[in-house]
């Protein structure tokens, strides 16, 4: 059987929402807009029409994706991934903006400080949860289900 060269340039990121769990081959560079629209085609793919009463949105960029607060532990919780435009003062005095839409940290899985094999939860972004520079404010709680091995 002949052998498949590895990639390091695609990295394989995971998905969930609820109990749905979606494994996607991404460039490590490849932006989010794009990620976004693979993880869409991907459930439309499956016959996905709602996800836990959910309707799946038209557009990927009503996708919202969030990032374990302890990567060890996903049951503590989810966070955005989306950086929020700040003014940051350096040691000189001086201010400059950091974060925002357009800023390299939200911009690919490589400027957010993902990993291969990174765990991603999504959630659908409601009507008006969106601030001036297109981020997010919705802040309804992340559904993301985890297997559990304990006995009941």
């Amino acid at each position: 059987m002949p052998t498949k060269e590895s990639n390091p340039q695609l990295w394989t990121l995971r998905f969930k929402q609820h109990k749905v769990t979606v494994l996607l081959f991404v460039e490590q560079t490849q932006p989010f807009s794009s990620i976004k629209a693979d993880l869409l085609n991907a459930l439309k793919g499956r016959g996905y029409t709602e996800i836990n009463q959910r309707s799946l949105p038209s557009d990927a960029e009503d996708i919202i994706l969030g990032l374990p607060i302890d990567k060890n532990d996903p049951s503590k919780g989810w966070v955005g991934l989306d950086i929020p435009a700040t003014d940051v003062e350096d040691e000189t005095g001086s201010r400059k903006k950091m974060g925002g839409k357009k800023s390299v940290l939200n911009a690919s899985p490589l400027g957010a400080g993902l990993r291969d094999g990174s765990l991603l939860a999504f959630k659908f972004r409601s009507e008006d949860a969106k601030d001036d520079d297109g981020l997010d404010l919705d802040d309804s709680e992340w559904d993301v289900v985890m297997p559990s091995y304990e006995e009941d």
